[in-house]
């Protein structure tokens, strides 16, 4: 498996072309205009949104524009790059399958793209893969249609090591994490029907421990639809529902700028619970509802990282070979995997030493952390010709283990420094 690290304008325009054909341009279309009907009424997704589906968003806005010019565009737009980026490996990658296992993954992608998923996984991994490839590893299996077992082994003179790619979210840790709130509020979305004209609705879904404590997303929204229909309130000792009306003319002259894009963001500011809450407005012809769902539980982020190193290791790699875990921490600034505050190096050194001090994870050679990229844009003088190159520049943060029963395993050589290395 060969996956070059980037991609020159000609080579975009062929991947794209070749990319909307393989997907389809109806399916892809439908496809985000689905992400994005789930994202419009999140608003406590509106800012963060772009860098979490960075590739989403400029799929969709690229697509746009070539639907009506049938050419591509290259503004100096990071989720721009990101898709011409995703999209040209995606084709290099189909280019090497056969037939099945291309059919295989492009249902992957497909599936990545719907409210449920996010390309920012795939995208990870096509990045390890370069990252493995550059420092001269053969990659003779790859995880990317759905195989069992780690994401790749990679070989390199005779030695061969396994490697795993997790993309961890910023909301990881939360007492519900945006997958949950979207499958339970877009089922809500789809049953609640206009009961209390010229009103706001007002639901809030209070969480005191974990989701599966008050019975999944089923069990949640039985219980929201019986109190919107009922204007009652409901409370368990894992579940607290309580239902408001008031007017909606009211709400509309205290918050008047519908048009205005910061309108949402505005409105739930000053009308959500707390921080850490997720808020969802669906309208319905005279009435409008708030979803107010709010995790009670404090953020877990650390323990919940710790439990997916320890899963990970465990079940993941065979441990027949010396492995590598690579966490990638998005909507983490490049700069803040460096220039680490002392929170930041606390919380590495804290992950690292939960990977290495269990005799269960003595296979694991390396824990390697990376931060979202930026865009370095520079002219480069070519043929005579100004041309403009545009660059990804990232970090690397990681430790290796001095318990590895395996012995020391340049994985990424060379090694990571002795400031990286956990003792």
């Amino acid at each position: 498996m060969r996956l070059a690290s980037g991609f020159t304008r000609t080579s975009a325009e062929n991947s794209w072309k070749e990319f909307i054909e393989w997907i389809g341009f109806a399916t892809l279309l439908e496809a985000l205009q689905r992400k994005q009907r789930s994202l419009d009424d999140w608003a406590a997704f509106k800012e963060i949104a772009p860098r979490l589906f960075s590739i989403e968003h400029g799929i969709d806005s690229a697509l746009r524009k070539w639907r009506a010019t049938r050419k591509l565009w290259y503004p100096k737009d990071k989720t721009i790059y990101d898709a011409y980026s995703f999209v040209t490996a995606c084709v290099q990658i189909k280019r090497q399958l056969s037939e099945n296992k291309a059919r295989v993954f492009r249902r992957r992608v497909i599936s990545e793209i719907l409210p449920n998923g996010r390309l920012c996984h795939l995208d990870h991994e096509f990045r390890t893969v370069q990252n493995l490839v550059g420092f001269g590893w053969n990659i003779t299996h790859f995880g990317f249609c759905g195989d069992p077992g780690s994401d790749f082994i990679g070989e390199r003179a005779g030695v061969e090591v396994e490697v795993e790619s997790k993309c961890l979210s910023p909301e990881i840790g939360l007492g519900v994490s945006y997958e949950l709130a979207a499958r339970l509020m877009s089922r809500l979305s789809r049953e609640l029907r206009q009961r209390y004209p010229l009103c706001l609705t007002t639901i809030r879904i209070e969480l005191p421990g974990q989701s599966q404590d008050a019975g999944g997303v089923d069990v949640i929204k039985r219980h929201v639809l019986e109190s919107y229909f009922r204007m009652e309130d409901f409370r368990s000792e894992s579940l607290r529902i309580e239902v408001k009306t008031s007017s909606l003319e009211q709400f509309f002259a205290r918050f008047p700028e519908t048009q205005s894009e910061e309108w949402l963001q505005t409105t739930f500011n000053a009308i959500r619970t707390r921080e850490g809450d997720y808020g969802y407005f669906i309208r319905r012809s005279e009435e409008l509802i708030f979803c107010n769902l709010i995790p009670v539980r404090p953020n877990q982020q650390v323990k919940k990282i710790m439990k997916l190193i320890s899963t990970t290791c465990e079940r993941q790699f065979s441990k027949r070979r010396p492995a590598l875990l690579w966490l990638h921490l998005q909507g983490l600034e490049p700069g803040e995997i460096d220039n680490t505050p002392h929170w930041a190096d606390d919380f590495f050194r804290t992950l690292a030493r939960h990977a290495f001090t269990s005799e269960r994870r003595s296979h694991l050679s390396s824990l390697a952390f990376t931060g979202d990229s930026d865009l370095d844009h520079r002219s480069v003088h070519y043929l005579g010709k100004d041309r403009r190159q545009v660059d990804a520049t990232g970090r690397v943060r990681g430790y290796d283990n001095p318990r590895c029963h395996f012995g020391s395993v340049p994985i990424l050589a060379p090694l990571f420094s002795s400031e990286g290395k956990f003792r």
